[in-house]
């Protein structure tokens, strides 16, 4: 199987047209394409970002184009000018940006919108994002639209609905001595938990949902919004003096790299979730299709049966001859209508004929994909026969926005699902790594709720399984929404291992990728996406465990994972040295623009204590799964080498190697400059 080289580079896909570092007096960020992004002090992420959106009818977000653009850099502040055109389908809508950075570490961000044609809009203005990780369960001053203010705090857990509501500002601790309060003006704003949809944030926007929409935008309509930024020391102390305390706040240069440190935890090492692929009742597979596939060694493969509709019963026949192929059980979607028994009878009779193999029934009702009380009851009096082993659950097949909002008796169910994908709001690259930390957030909520119940998340898909735009606003010769051109490149092998490491951390229990064939699949006419080849190299280490690594710098770096034993011979010849124990598969890297290295938590290692017992030497071996884009916008493979046991991490970054021995297993890496393994 053939992999990504450094001589072949990997395509580059959501690359900005412009991403440029920018300073506000101690505060450092990003433009990126019209938005500002990764608002940070020193080592603190203030804010994730600052945006315009268009939603139209179907909540179908509107690209825009930015033009005239005007950016003028200080070394302490900055000022930027650009017209943004939106023009898709009947939405034309132009809006002119003014944002400016000042010394104090404040910054505005105005915009003065037209539209040119008449239109359906449900939301339309600013947009700030908090980040997650930073905010959740911290205290917090919200100011409405009336002027109250009121204490409460971000919230720990997932909210199922908004948490605040009617806002002016949100005012909050950003570090010991500083607070930042972002104000917004131009319309009533309201913050929703984007954990809901997979996103790491919560984000305050203008339009609460509680007002009716879609809502009709005139032509010649106008839109006038705003959001400044404010910092301010809690003590008599100035700003600069208060910032200093923070780590990296006032670098002596701007924009300067700082290294990042980074351990790889010594505790709980807990085992990687069952894995399977959706699709099964989609396709055929051919012989070489299932030779392709049967060394993943899949836990079950996915096929969705819709009961309320016609040839459902072509469905499960076609889902159940690629079982047999793969020798896999199958776990199957079942969407029932209303009245569901005679057609589950039916279903039992079909399925016994068959001699299907089931690992479990997730139950649904087809008008809203969710699982009403009782559901599962109903299915398993019908079903329980078809395979003794089989469990039966449910949740949403939807996002776990419904699962949240319409929680089902965990009593009645035996595994609880929902389905997920990383890009409800935002596509590009660095937000798809950013959302990665969002499965912790959501498995700590279901845990609230669901107590031991097994978590599973089906199907997980990198666009969403239905494009909410109509048809006919696709260009002449543009695939369709939901076909990500992502999903044959190293990057969608990379998420993927990293979505691994992360929901393994999380305590899920299973999970369901992508399809086994066709351009959202994993292999595409007899040709092997990146992904297959990941997930084979997951299959090929078994009992393996993922290895908790923290750093102070998330966003930029992290890995982990561990393999109670490795097999013999070196695994599609990427290991170097003489033996087997390594970290494999290796660090998924990539800079996101304008910044240093963004990373995955990815990597598998081999049992010290079987390569002493062989009397095998320490090795280093790399694994080209990562990306990266240099100043250039070239993306490039990127590697990592790392040594057996806790005896050696080796890595070399911006010229000089870092190696920290028996003392512990860090490393150090500023994540700029290209990777190179190291003997």
């Amino acid at each position: 199987m053939s992999r990504p080289t450094a001589d072949d580079p990997a395509p580059v896909h959501a690359a900005p047209a412009i991403a440029v570092p920018l300073r506000a007096g101690p505060l450092r960020l990003v433009f990126d394409r019209g938005a500002l992004r990764w608002i940070r002090l020193g080592e603190r992420e203030v804010l994730r970002g600052i945006y315009f959106a268009l939603r139209a009818e179907g909540w179908a977000t509107v690209p825009y184009e930015v033009r005239n653009l005007e950016i003028e850099v200080e070394p302490a502040s900055f000022r930027v000018r650009f017209l943004a055109c939106h023009d898709r389908g009947p939405v034309r809508f132009d809006w002119r940006a003014e944002i400016a950075g000042r010394p104090d570490g404040s910054i505005d961000f105005v915009v003065r919108g037209t539209a040119r044609a008449s239109f359906l809009r449900n939301r339309i203005g600013l947009c700030v994002l908090h980040p997650a990780d930073a905010c959740a369960g911290r205290p917090v001053i919200v100011e409405t639209v009336d002027g109250d203010r009121a204490e409460t705090v971000f919230p720990a857990l997932v909210a199922p609905l908004a948490p605040f509501r009617n806002v002016r500002a949100i005012l909050h601790e950003v570090s010991p001595g500083v607070e930042v309060e972002v104000r917004m003006e131009g319309e009533a704003f309201e913050t929703e938990d984007q954990g809901n949809w997979g996103d790491a944030s919560f984000k305050t926007y203008g339009t609460p949902l509680h007002l009716p929409h879609p809502v009709p935008v005139k032509s010649g309509a106008s839109v006038d919004q705003s959001v400044s930024l404010s910092l301010f020391g809690i003590t008599a102390e100035p700003v600069e003096q208060a910032t200093a305390t923070v780590p990296g706040a006032l670098p002596h240069k701007r924009n300067s790299t700082e290294p990042v440190l980074m351990a790889l935890g010594t505790g709980a090492e807990p085992p990687l979730p069952a894995l399977g692929l959706a699709g099964a009742e989609l396709v055929v597979l051919a012989p070489a299709e299932a030779a392709r596939l049967r060394p993943l060694r899949l836990a079950h493969v996915r096929a969705d049966l819709h009961l309320e509709a016609p040839a459902w019963d072509a469905a499960l026949e076609r889902a159940a001859a690629n079982a047999r192929l793969l020798d896999v059980p199958l776990e199957v979607a079942l969407f029932l209508p209303d009245d569901s028994h005679a057609v589950l009878r039916e279903l039992a009779e079909k399925a016994a004929a068959l001699r299907l193999r089931v690992a479990s029934w997730l139950v649904y009702r087809a008008l809203d994909r969710t699982t009403a009380d009782g559901m599962a009851a109903t299915a398993r009096e019908a079903l329980a026969g078809v395979d003794r082993s089989a469990v039966f659950g449910g949740g949403s097949d939807g996002y776990f926005v419904e699962l949240n909002r319409r929680r089902p008796l965990p009593r009645m169910l035996e595994r609880l699902a929902f389905g997920l994908n990383p890009q409800v709001h935002a596509g590009d690259d660095a937000t798809l790594v950013e959302n990665l930390d969002s499965l912790r957030r959501m498995a700590q909520t279901l845990r609230s709720f669901a107590d031991r119940t097994p978590l599973a998340i089906s199907p997980v898909t990198l666009r969403p399984r239905v494009d909410p735009s109509p048809a006919a606003w696709r260009k002449r010769g543009e695939r369709p929404f939901t076909d990500d051109p992502r999903q044959d490149t190293s990057f969608a092998a990379a998420w993927t291992l990293g979505f691994l490491a992360a929901a393994a951390e999380a305590g899920f229990a299973s999970l369901t990728f992508f399809e086994l064939t066709g351009p959202r699949g994993i292999l595409d006419s007899g040709r092997a996406f990146p992904v297959l080849d990941a997930l084979a190299d997951v299959a090929a280490l078994p009992n393996a465990s993922v290895v908790p690594a923290r750093t102070r710098r998330p966003e930029r770096v992290a890995l982990g994972g561990r393999a109670a034993h490795l097999p013999r011979q070196r695994h599609h010849g990427d290991a170097s040295g003489s033996g087997g124990g390594a970290f494999r598969p290796g660090l998924a890297l990539s800079p996101r623009p304008g910044s240093t290295g963004r990373g995955l938590r990815v990597g598998i290692r081999a049992s010290a204590a079987r390569d002493r017992a062989a009397g095998r030497g320490g090795v280093v071996a790399q694994h080209r799964w990562g990306w990266r884009r240099d100043a250039t916008n070239t993306s490039h493979p990127a590697s990592l080498g790392l040594g057996r046991g806790n005896q050696r991490y080796v890595t070399h970054c911006s010229g000089s190697a870092q190696a920290f021995g028996r003392s512990g297993p860090r490393f150090e890496c500023a994540g700029q400059e290209r990777m190179e393994e190291q003997a």
